[in-house]
């Protein structure tokens, strides 16, 4: 008799998290217990042993193939030699679902891998592997629907599908955040007497800290006190120029941070930095608003009431049923909806719609949300929400009748996730007298800006910040990465291509070794942009390392609009490079490095890498697609895409 379900994620952006909690959240209405944890956190040694819980898996495939980071010590496990096949697991149900994207040659490739592992070490599978795929018009969601029905049927029933997840829609799960007000609004200001509160302006990271920590339904590896290098630090603005001229198409910006005061000591050239968005110019009038218009606050016995003064209240959050004061954090409410959620630039999932309909007052408009929250109409839900991006706070401009309780808010509405940017400088450029410390990091930053399909204008919420917000002494939160990027090597021969900011971490490879004056093996980059006169990123510093170099570092540039038949890096590649990208890859034993848009360009050099071996090696089209393979196998080829 299975009397548990424990469900593991792995996941890089939150949104295997986000499918797992899901699951949790449904299955819990089976009576079972439900345990949900980080595969970094399981004890891997258990599995053996896991002969009354189905274990699911739910995990993210990133780029080229690549695993989570808290998926690595897991799979080391499973690939240990002294298991024995067919009967390690002999014990183990399982089930597993994957994320990923079909425009990526492994698509799904960690969820497939997994699942072929635990079938080789005798674990019984309780249902076909399940896959997401962003390519679909709903998303991850597209997949996941028919795989929780076809689960859900097989474990529990088809009576549990009908009456818990078909027939939930007018009810509502318990929500795992507890909100209670400190200050009342409307009773004064009171806030600096309050044990707790947080109420600088100039440190949204204690904030957005501070409640992630003490709630642990929002709690995940994104933020962390611990001294393992992964907390925030805080990095003033040195220099924040546009790289671009007014035509550009795309504005590219070169941020420079001093880190002279961190004790971020040393990373390797073409690491991430992670950097915290704000979204400070929301914490005026539009967050005031939101909370005054569409949110409500528990009123003791009363229910719920309106919230008269947004701008003072004071509110205690924890998790449902804690009764320690070490477990709530106290702060003004709208520091939480300005420095911990994203309300005014991301969609929210189909989960916000299902608990919205169960508030709106409109019969009309929560016809819509259940339509919106229910398989059948993700279709609709994409076409209103995702597909024109619409915020929470458009949508509550929209549904008016929606009243939503804060501790609902701060579950189902979209969190601010921080973005990463691939470091653009060179650490040895920019160590201090002694060579102890890394005074400085660079990063280069495009502002995202598109026209949804009906015409309405929209930007990327952190690179528009950074871009159009930033002055020099502004704090920035980041923090390095560490084995977030391509791996650079101090010595040997490489191949780089990089159109647009893709460029920013090749940068950093070329100055460190111009920093250590290592010019003994060669280097060809390939950069492409629209026009020389127009986004031609970084010229000067390409330039300058093709002198001192003598020629063993060499930069070929493909400005794709500067005449009448486009040209991109591909075509470099291919046309008068042929010969020498060969040679460095045949004779020279090169590293091949990939990095920029992840649309079409990784296929698009692959194809052009593979005729070169094809065209220069002698080889069918069949060995140098094999070739390649090999390559990547033996670790000589990298891409790093988004």
């Amino acid at each position: 008799m299975l009397v548990n379900m424990k469900i593991l994620y792995a996941t890089e952006t939150g949104n295997a998290r986000d499918v797992a909690e899901r699951v949790a959240r449904e299955c819990s209405r089976q009576s079972i217990k439900i345990s949900l944890t980080s595969i970094d956190a399981y004890d891997a040694r258990q599995l053996p042993k896991e002969d009354k819980n189905i274990l699911l898996f739910v995990c993210s495939t990133m780029g080229q193939g690549d695993p989570p980071k808290s998926f690595e010590k897991f799979w080391k496990f499973l690939l240990k030699k002294n298991l024995p096949l067919s009967t390690s697991l002999l014990n183990l149900k399982f089930a597993v679902f994957g994320l990923g994207d079909s425009s990526y040659e492994k698509y799904n490739f960690v969820a497939k891998k997994l699942f072929r592992r635990l079938e080789q070490l005798g674990g019984e599978s309780v249902i076909e592997l399940g896959l997401g795929d962003d390519q679909h018009f709903s998303g991850y969601d597209g997949g996941l629907d028919q795989w929780l029905e076809t689960l859900y049927v097989k474990i529990f029933g088809s009576e549990f599908y009908r009456e818990k997840i078909i027939g939930f829609k007018d009810k509502l799960d318990v929500c795992p955040v507890e909100v209670s007000v400190v200050v009342r609004d409307g009773d004064g200001d009171g806030v600096g007497s309050v044990d707790g509160v947080n109420d600088d302006d100039d440190a949204p990271v204690e904030t957005r800290r501070g409640v992630m920590r003490a709630v642990d339904s929002m709690a995940t590896e994104e933020v962390s006190d611990d001294n393992n290098g992964t907390y925030w630090r805080a990095l003033k603005v040195m220099k924040n120029e546009c790289c671009t001229s007014e035509s550009a198409v795309r504005q590219v910006h070169h941020i420079e941070l001093d880190n002279r005061y961190t004790d971020v000591h040393d990373f390797s050239p073409g690491e991430v930095l992670e950097v915290l968005p704000c979204s400070r110019s929301a914490i005026g009038r539009e967050v005031l608003d939101l909370l005054t218009n569409s949110i409500v606050v528990k009123d003791g016995d009363n229910g719920y009431r309106a919230i008269l003064d947004a701008e003072n209240l004071v509110v205690s959050v924890s998790s449902s049923g804690s009764s320690s004061k070490n477990s709530r954090y106290i702060c003004r409410a709208k520091y939480l909806v300005a420095y911990f959620l994203d309300c005014f630039s991301a969609s929210p999932r189909s989960y916000f719609f299902e608990v919205c309909a169960y508030f709106a007052k409109d019969p009309l408009e929560k016809e819509k949300l259940q339509h919106f929250a229910s398989p059948e109409g993700r279709a609709d839900c994409y076409q209103y929400c995702q597909r024109e991006r619409r915020s929470v706070k458009e949508f509550f401009e929209e549904f008016t009748s929606v009243k939503l309780p804060l501790e609902w808010l701060l579950h189902v509405a979209p969190k601010l996730k921080p973005r990463q940017f691939s470091i653009s400088s060179s650490p040895s450029q920019h160590k201090n007298s002694d060579g102890t410390h890394v005074d400085l990091i660079s990063i280069t930053v495009a502002v995202a800006k598109w026209t949804t399909p009906l015409k309405r204008l929209r930007s990327g919420l952190c690179s528009t910040w950074m871009a159009e917000k930033l002055r020099t002494s502004d704090v920035v939160y980041a923090r390095v990465v560490k084995n977030g990027g391509l791996p650079y090597s101090h010595t040997g021969s490489m191949i780089l291509i990089g159109p647009g900011t893709g460029a920013a971490p090749f940068r950093s490879f070329i100055l460190e070794r111009c920093s250590r004056r290592n010019f003994d093996d060669k280097i060809l980059m390939f950069f492409g942009c629209r026009r020389k006169a127009e986004d031609n990123l970084y010229e000067t510093d390409w330039e300058n390392v093709e002198k001192w170099s003598q020629g063993n570092i060499k930069v070929v540039t493909a400005f794709s609009r500067e005449q009448e038949n486009k040209v991109y890096v591909q075509d470099k590649i291919r046309g008068d490079s042929s010969k020498e990208v060969w040679d460095l890859i045949s004779r020279c034993e090169a590293k091949i490095f990939v990095a920029g848009s992840s649309e079409d360009m990784p296929a698009r050099v692959r194809e052009a890498i593979r005729d070169v071996c094809a065209k220069e090696g002698g080889m069918d089209k069949e060995s140098a697609t094999r070739y390649i393979a090999e390559l990547e196998a033996k670790k000589r080829y990298f891409v790093e895409a988004w």
